[in-house]
């Protein structure tokens, strides 16, 4: 047990390490508790117990003075605590400021101790060691007449200096603690598997099922893996702007790199309930996080894919004018592909979305939305009863049912759009991070349209009038943003209390965050932000991960042993053995769109 506990606190370290190596934002922060939870409640009441208690103390006749002293001890610690071994100067400064000797001595003989006169010396501490950022709350400490409450403050504002100082610290070591990461990564994760050994416990287990699975995903001999989520094979060959259907795939060479690209692969797809491997689970929430960026991804491009052709296929029915629509707006298409991109964005941004039924029930109704006004506003005279001015073109009962139907087959990841899109996406991200990348890769056929929607100056469009937002026959044009704050209805009139409204809260929590930065919905900045993960922890667990991938292939062959480490993964170019940042910029800038500000162009280029 003793043996487990201190392998659980350096796994602990590693940790701490590990995020501050991959993550460059990462800083310390208080830990909030939620207002009523048990543990917040008991937080409370004991730090008003303590503070009632000092209060009683001094209220008390005569005065009792001994909680007091105790409470400068402590003080005297929290600034001792902010000043660095080095800075004799400081010490002394804190020593004399804060004479506790002297403290105890007055109180002897005079049996009263000036709590004001140390409260004064307290604040003007800390407006010496604290950052400039929290030299008002300082200062607004000396506002306060009553010790007690200025104490009580006094310690707030030193929780938050120690935090401030333990993220200075953390910015400053940041390039030595890079330096030694991979070691010191590599040794806690060795001390922490010898625990385990110890107890009989693998701790490899989930990483070896991982890998053998993306092995026999590669296999030749096993048809039945097709991706890395498991799903069945769906043999389509649905024509997407020039695209090659699910059956031209080459099979990829059975080689350590191909499967361990592979098993990263597989993490982007990884189900809810399954286990993570031991290796990657420090980066668990930020594979979360990407495999939530690619679903949004392929989601928003196969709804803009299927909207579109559904709408093409029954352009006859819908505009009884079409030719002459086509002379005068012959780039009507275009304006709905940025119009549903503008619609997914915005639901990703503006709803916090957990799960699968409301992510459907929100993009039915707002693609609906943007479809009627699309209609109404290219068409303000349709045919409808009495061909009224003030009219609403709503879509057909028929039509907008099986409209429905298609975006939930989407969202649901049923579709077959939608699955021919992710093994495209998967594809692209296969060769953006490949040991031997070519020149340039190619943005997959269809991806294309989101980039227009996801430019700064598209995503700057989403404010609009509020005839735009709640009446479908207002004038709206295709330049202006989508509706705000309600859902549609199937009517295409927007109810102001609709229940779906209630949710509508941006970026107000962690798993929100994602969907607030619109950059997210490309392919490019997702190889871009996966490469560094995979490259760091390809430099750690390297070494694990060719011992398991040897134990997988050589029993495959009749080739003497040897070991995979020293042959095939040293000799193969490997996109993850770069170990400095250098390396991983580079490789990182190798992916990125040019499609020029947002021409359309699908290449990459590789500088």
């Amino acid at each position: 047990m003793h043996q487990l506990t201190e392998a659980a606190n350096a796994f602990y370290n590693m940790s701490l390490a590990h995020e501050i190596t991959v993550d460059s934002e990462f800083r310390i922060e208080k830990c909030e508790s939620l207002e009523d939870s048990l543990e917040c409640t008991v937080k409370e009441t004991m730090k008003r117990a303590f503070w009632d208690l000092l209060r009683s103390s001094l209220e008390a006749d005569p005065p009792d003075y001994q909680p007091a002293l105790r409470l400068l001890v402590e003080i005297k610690q929290s600034l001792n605590g902010l000043v660095l071994p080095n800075q004799k100067t400081l010490q002394k400064l804190v020593d004399s400021s804060l004479d506790l000797d002297a403290a105890r001595e007055q109180l002897n003989q005079t049996g009263h101790l000036s709590l004001e006169n140390y409260a004064i010396q307290v604040i003007n501490l800390m407006r010496q060691f604290c950052a400039p950022v929290r030299d008002q709350e300082v200062e607004n400490l000396r506002k306060i007449d009553d010790p007690v409450e200025a104490f009580r403050n006094a310690f707030i504002v030193l929780e938050e200096m120690h935090m401030d100082l333990a993220n200075f610290t953390i910015t400053q070591m940041r390039p030595f603690i890079r330096q030694q990461a991979v070691n010191y990564e590599r040794s806690k994760f060795a001390d922490f598997l010898k625990a385990q050994e110890v107890i009989g416990i693998d701790g490899l287990r989930r990483t070896r099922e991982w890998i053998r699975e993306a092995h026999l995903r590669l296999s030749p001999s096993n048809e039945a893996v097709t991706s890395p989520n498991n799903v069945p094979p769906t043999n389509v060959s649905f024509s997407v702007t020039g695209g090659c259907d699910s059956n031209s795939e080459e099979a990829i060479p059975l080689t350590p790199n191909n499967i361990l690209r592979e098993a990263y692969l597989a993490l982007l797809t990884w189900p809810v309930d399954k286990e993570w491997p031991e290796t990657v689970v420090m980066d668990q929430q930020r594979l979360v996080e990407l495999g939530n960026q690619l679903t949004n991804i392929v989601t928003l491009t196969s709804l803009v894919l299927v909207v579109c052709t559904y709408i093409a296929s029954n352009a006859s029915e819908l505009l009884a004018d079409l030719p002459e629509l086509m002379k005068t707006r012959p780039n009507m298409m275009l304006e709905v592909k940025r119009l549903l991109c503008q619609t997914g964005v915005y639901v990703f941004r503006t709803y916090t979305i957990d799960s699968l039924e409301k992510k459907a029930s929100l993009l039915v109704d707002e693609i609906k939305y943007t479809l009627e006004r699309w209609l109404n506003e290219i068409v303000p005279t349709a045919s409808q009863p009495g061909n009224s001015k003030t009219a609403l073109f709503l879509l057909p009962s028929q039509m907008s049912t099986i409209l429905e139907s298609q975006i939930r087959e989407v969202v649901y990841g049923r579709h077959p759009v939608y699955q021919l899109m992710q093994k495209r996406a998967l594809t692209f991200l296969r060769s953006a991070l490949s040991p031997n990348p070519s020149e340039s890769v190619p943005l997959p056929s269809g991806f294309s349209v989101l980039v227009d929607a996801t430019l700064p100056s598209q995503i700057d469009t989403f404010n609009k009038s509020a005839a735009c937002r709640t009446d479908p026959s207002a004038p709206c044009s295709s330049t202006q943003s989508l509706p705000m704050n309600v859902p549609a209805m199937a009517t295409g009139v927007r109810s102001a209390k609709s229940p779906l409204s209630e949710d509508n809260d941006a970026c107000k929590n962690e798993l929100s965050r994602l969907y607030c930065k619109p950059e997210h919905l490309s392919l490019t900045n997702l190889a871009s932000r996966m490469l560094p993960l995979l490259i760091h922890n390809r430099n750690v667990f390297g070494p694990r991960y060719a011992e398991i991938i040897q134990s997988i292939l050589i029993p495959r062959t009749n080739e003497p042993k040897r070991s995979l480490q020293s042959t095939s993964l040293d000799r193969e170019p490997s996109t993850f053995e770069l170990d400095t940042d250098n390396n991983q910029n580079n490789h990182s800038n190798c992916i990125d769109d040019s499609s020029n500000g947002g021409s359309g162009s699908n290449d990459m280029v590789m500088q």
